[in-house]
């Protein structure tokens, strides 16, 4: 069986995220919509499931210092076509298929903790990035 993983997880646009930024990393890729579903007076269900899955991705950093957070942001937010919505361009290695989709995903808001900071640099909690797939 080919290997079709190329040494990522995500790249923003054309620029890939390092895996070294990851603590954790998880992916619901493809998941099922529907546009109905509901019992029949026997019990049975009838779905109507549409014919693209959508996926969605979740990851966090480890503790970054503030120039590590920029660079961090720098990578995705080359990839941002629509600042409003936070609409960005991702290729993602997808699990279920064992191969590299891309696609367009949100970005909702991301909250920044701060551990300290002193007169030269700020150090950052682990961040939480969520992707969700449009």
């Amino acid at each position: 069986m080919a290997n079709n993983y190329k040494g990522y997880l995500l790249k923003f646009g054309n620029k890939i995220m390092p895996n070294g930024y990851f603590t954790e990393y998880s992916s619901t890729p493809d998941q099922r919509l529907e546009s109905s579903a509901e019992r029949d007076n026997t019990g049975y269900l009838q779905r109507s499931t549409l014919p693209n899955g959508k996926t969605s991705i979740k990851f966090s950093t480890h503790i970054l210092h503030l120039n590590e957070k920029i660079a961090f942001q720098n990578i995705i937010n080359l990839s941002i076509e629509n600042e409003v919505q936070r609409k960005c361009l991702v290729t993602f290695w997808d699990d279920e298929i064992n191969n590299y989709k891309t696609s367009y995903f949100y970005i909702p808001d991301i909250e920044y903790q701060v551990i300290d900071a002193d007169e030269t640099d700020i150090r950052y909690n682990p961040i939480s990035v969520e992707l969700i797939e449009y």
